[in-house]
């Protein structure tokens, strides 16, 4: 009987465990169900508000719409204003936005970070990590440093147009849109002196995006929208030319960097639209303090073997710039310590190679210029760091170079031109030339050149554009400007220099001397190895220089 009983009991309480499982699992069924239909709902109708968020600590001044640059629209200057239109509203807003772009403010009906099986969409406004202070600082000294960057970049190519009795009026140059946007086509229109034509009839074909109208003008006939075709047509000349005003092409093939050739045709007559497709440049900030070299200069050099050279280099940049970070790339064998305030000292595979250890060293440098320096320079009084910042920072010069003295007092400055010339299958022929072309705009002790000296300030954001092929590993100078050649901008000037330490050995000098033997015959090897680099590389069969 007790048996009996106390299976009844362990029946009795299997079967109530059993049911508080069942109830736990309905609970939590029920609350995922809410939980996947909320977040759901969320997605879909919930997903964010039109209005930016505030940020906590811009003034309210900041937060102003973006200056307007200086153009029409080419409905606003017009002779045809008599002739009315009317909006397509959708279309407006796809080209005609604010310039004051913002984030979707987030307004979720579940606040969580995740879904089981969408990614919430949020928005996060990166100034509010500063403090008000902070923030206010750093505001004045990136539109600061964003308007030196923009001196110094390319100008945009302007608009221009063939505007003249052909009978077609179009852009030539200077049309560009982003990709998968949408632009404006300006200056299209049709003069024809056969005015008793009945009926005025374009084309306008495009192969990389479509076409549509930004405006309706009554009596005018648009075939086409929203196609690679548009076929507009109208009796009224006037009326025709105030369609073409409201042309919008919108880029729907991706690649983001090439021209689309949009055809505009009348009759017999056939113009091209170049409408070039490409990113925003996105200019690269750095952040320095204006009177502080050091935040804005970084000391680079490679070594190999000559530490007693490096460090005399080291000393003497102290000497004058005792804060200047120096970057160190070594590929020695035995490396050795070289340690000190602001030195970097990055180590590499043994003979790794001349450029490789440019590469890194360039690689590492977080300040908007650095200046190259052998190992074996030796910094003087007459190496003012700040003399060639202040011709590279006015100007559109992207490397500036000095001069470098030797033993016996003279100065090397070598200045040398570049020619490429057409060959034929085998090759082009490469000339090298001594001189320059010209003197720097505002700097007379300043010429440009396509080759300089191995002492040269460089702008650290367009040079590691163009980098230092790694291949090139025990001699390349020359190279690295051809690389260069009509991406960077160089100059020399000759009234920075730096001293080069005396090649004259001397016998108590023993150990150094046989580094320096060491150290020349892992440098100074046959020509052959760049040779055929040149000669594939670059496509080059020969080179001649004076």
């Amino acid at each position: 009987m007790v048996l009996q009983s106390q299976r009844k009991t362990m029946s009795s309480q299997t079967a109530i465990a059993c049911k508080l499982r069942s109830w736990k699992k309905a609970i939590l069924g029920v609350f995922l169900s809410f939980f996947v239909i909320g977040m759901t709902v969320r997605l879909l109708f919930v997903r964010s508000s039109p209005y930016p968020v505030t940020l906590k600590y811009i003034p309210e001044t900041w937060v102003t719409t973006k200056s307007v640059q200086d153009t029409y629209f080419p409905w606003e200057k017009t002779d045809l204003k008599h002739v009315p239109f009317t909006w397509k509203q959708g279309v407006s807003k796809m080209v005609l936005g604010v310039n004051n772009c913002s984030c979707p403010e987030e307004n979720p009906l579940i606040k969580v970070n995740w879904h089981p099986i969408y990614h919430a969409a949020f928005s996060e406004y990166l100034g509010t990590v500063f403090n008000e202070s902070e923030l206010s600082g750093l505001v004045r000294r990136k539109i600061k440093e964003r308007k030196r960057l923009k001196q110094r970049a390319p100008p945009p190519a302007p608009v221009l147009f063939v505007d003249g009795k052909s009978p077609l009026s179009y852009p030539t140059q200077g049309l560009e849109v982003r990709p998968m946007k949408s632009v404006i086509i300006p200056g299209l229109r049709l003069d024809v002196s056969d005015m008793e034509r009945r009926t005025f009839a374009v084309e306008i074909i495009s192969r990389l995006g479509v076409l549509t109208t930004l405006a309706d003008v009554p009596g005018v006939t648009v075939e086409g929208l929203g196609t690679a075709h548009l076929a507009i047509s109208c009796d009224d000349l006037s009326h025709l030319n105030r369609q073409l005003q409201f042309i919008v092409y919108t880029n729907t093939y991706f690649d983001p960097d090439t021209v689309d050739y949009v055809d505009y045709r009348f009759a017999g007559f056939v113009g091209v639209i170049p409408v070039r497709i490409r990113y925003k440049t996105m200019l690269q900030a750095f952040d320095y303090v204006e009177d502080d070299i050091a935040t804005k200069v970084t000391v680079v050099t490679k070594t190999i073997l000559r530490y007693h050279l490096l460090r005399q280099m080291i000393d003497s940049v102290r000497q004058f710039y005792p804060t200047i970070t120096i970057i160190i790339a070594d590929d020695s064998e035995h490396p050795e310590k070289v340690e000190g305030q602001n030195i970097e000292h990055y180590t590499m595979p043994y003979k790794k190679g001349w450029f490789a250890g440019r590469n890194l060293a360039v690689s590492q440098v977080t300040t908007p210029y650095f200046l190259w320096v052998d190992d074996d320079f030796i910094f003087t009084s007459q190496t003012r760091i700040e003399l060639l910042v202040q011709v590279i920072e006015n100007s559109n010069m992207d490397i500036v170079g000095g001069v470098v003295h030797e033993e016996l007092g003279f100065g090397n400055a070598f200045t040398q031109k570049i020619s490429i010339e057409d060959g034929d299958e085998l090759g082009d022929c490469f000339f090298k030339t001594k001189g320059y072309y010209r003197t720097v705009d505002g700097f007379p002790d300043c010429v440009v050149a396509d080759v300089v000296i191995n002492f040269f300030l460089g702008d650290t954001t367009k040079v590691r554009s163009v980098g230092f092929d790694p291949r090139l590993t025990r001699t390349g100078h020359q190279e690295f400007f051809l690389d260069g050649l009509g991406k960077l901008r160089v100059a020399s000037c000759s009234h920075v220099s730096v001293g080069h330490t005396s090649k004259i050995s001397f016998p108590w000098q023993e150990n150094n001397n046989k580094l320096d033997k060491q150290y020349r015959t892992l440098r100074d090897q046959p020509n052959n190895a760049n040779h055929k680099f040149l000669f594939y590389k670059f496509n080059l069969k020969c080179m001649h220089s004076d």
